[in-house]
């Protein structure tokens, strides 16, 4: 939810639980409860548009989720000598790059042959490593997992750090 940060989220959730007696969030009944609530906070988000125009957003973001995580596989073919390296890299098959969301956004078919896709799907894989240290990083070093080495891949995948390989 864009218009609400992480704490009003949690601000907001923990407010009706309270209103309503619950212990457990279920998202129906939280918007059949802010259906009477029109002077809510979260009132607008909800039911600030048309029906017509929320189906059309729900639509489009099932036509997201559709199109997330495909995938193309790209070989490369690198003599050398008398043997052939085959490389084979998987990369997905669209990108939602971050500059043009604001605008409505879209996806865009990946071309690992050209610079600007490849830093921005590194530019994103950086922030889906840093969202999974954030979440997971706790669970992991309580049985002794050491996560450095993500750490050490996010920072080389935002350019802060030099690839040692």
């Amino acid at each position: 939810m864009a218009g609400f940060p992480k704490k009003e989220r949690q601000r907001i959730i923990d407010e009706y639980l309270a209103a309503t007696g619950r212990n457990m969030f279920h998202p129906a009944d939280f918007i059949d409860w802010l259906k009477d609530q029109p002077e809510h906070e979260a009132y607008e988000w909800f039911y600030g548009m048309e029906d017509e125009h929320a189906a059309r957003q729900w639509r489009i973001q099932l036509a997201r989720q559709m199109a997330s995580g495909l995938r193309i596989v790209v070989k490369h073919t690198e003599p050398t000598q008398q043997k052939i390296n085959l490389v084979v890299r998987e990369y997905p098959a669209f990108v939602s790059p971050a500059s043009n969301r604001k605008n409505g956004g879209g996806y865009e078919a990946f071309d690992p042959d050209n610079d600007q896709a490849q830093q921005e799907l590194r530019r994103q894989a950086a922030v889906g490593l840093a969202s999974w240290l954030n979440r997971y990083r706790g669970c992991a070093e309580n049985i002794g997992v050491d996560v450095s080495s993500i750490e050490d891949i996010a920072e080389i995948l935002r350019g802060k750090k030099e690839n040692a390989a």
